[in-house]
Order: C-alpha cells, then structure tokens, then sequence
C-alpha cells in the first residue's frame, strides 16, 4: 500500500558535491534515506533528477525527473507517476535525522487522506510528507499554472483532503529543529552528527 519516495536531486550548490553521496557518520545519506524506508514501505523509488542513474543500491527503482529544473514538486510528482502503491511516502536525501518512528506515524494518519505533512511553528513540511495518487491530476494541473509549484501551497487546495501532523505531535519523536534539519552546508553537517550522537 506505501512506496518510499526517495528525493535525491544532484550536486549541492553550496557544498559543491553529491549530496547522495555524502558520508553522515560513516553511510551516505542516500543509504541512510533508502535504509530507512525499505523498513516501512513495499518499493523504494529514487527520484533523480534529469537522467536515469543507478547509484549501486539493491531492490531500488531510480527515476529520472519527467521536466527538467522544475523544483522539489517534480520530484515527487515524478515519485508519484512511476510507484505501483496508492501511498508514496516522501523525504529528502538531505533530511538524516528523520526517524522510522515519525515516519510510521504519518503513515498510519495517512490512511483516507490526499495528502498528509507535519506543520510546526517555521510553517509545514511538504518534502517530508505523504502523498496519495489523488494528488496527481491536483499538481499537474497546478504546474500548468505555475511553473514551480512551491510544494507547500498543496495545503490550500480546496479539492485535496489534507491532515496536518501539528507540533505537539511531532514533538513526540523529538524536537522539529532536529527532525527536519538538512544539510547543506558542512555546517549542518556537522550539527547533524553532533545531535545523532545524543541520546
């Protein structure tokens, strides 16, 4: 019933290099994020992109983005068109601290909803998020009128049946700070590890 949606776009302007590739205490991050869905979902798709890649991870599907340069949108769109299951599960390569528990939690609010995403108090979280193939002809129709669809105005579709995961829900798998850091510098990098290692 869920598919992981994988979003693993290419090099990181700011750092200069892959973010897939990038070591977070001795795995990458895509294995990281690959590792952690393979535990809750049927099949793992990994959205890459222009071009088909295939970065040498087993039972994994790569699929290229279906428009080039279109943002974050196309990415799960594209996640959305190719998975076989009625769910698809989303999270950025570049989002280590994540845990299966939250993400386990949304799965299970998912059910009879188009679209499932945390909301705390810097606003929602639409990378990490589950996304049911009602949403489809939804973006696709929103991408006609605006070429790069932020992800969050998705929440404002009157046509979608939204559930938001508020903060004291979050909160109980930890901090939102921790739970949606990203990397994008060695910076965050950096704190990211610092933080994993707490207990």
């Amino acid at each position: 019933m869920f598919s992981g949606i994988v979003l693993a776009g290419g090099k990181s302007r700011r750092m200069g290099e892959d973010k897939r590739r990038l070591l977070f205490c001795g795995t990458t991050l895509l294995e990281i994020s690959v590792n952690r869905l393979r535990k809750i979902t049927d099949e793992i798709l990994v959205v890459t992109g222009e071009e088909k890649e295939d970065l040498d991870i087993g039972e994994v599907r790569f699929v290229p983005d279906i428009e080039k340069n279109g943002g974050p949108m196309v990415g799960i769109l594209s996640g959305l068109c190719e998975m076989k299951n009625r769910y698809g599960i989303s999270t950025p390569v570049d989002n280590p601290l994540v845990s299966e528990d939250f993400l386990n939690y949304m799965k299970e609010e998912a059910i009879g909803y188009d679209l499932t995403v945390p909301k705390w108090q810097r606003g929602i979280e639409p990378l990490v998020a589950v996304y049911s193939k009602n949403v489809i002809p939804v973006i696709k129709e929103r991408m006609t009128k605006d070429e790069k669809l932020a992800p969050h105005l998705l929440v404002e579709e009157t046509n979608l049946k939204v559930r938001l995961i508020e903060e004291h829900e979050i909160c109980k798998f930890g901090s939102p700070e921790v739970i949606f850091l990203n990397i994008n510098t060695e910076s965050d990098l950096r704190k990211a590890e610092r933080l994993n290692q707490l207990p």
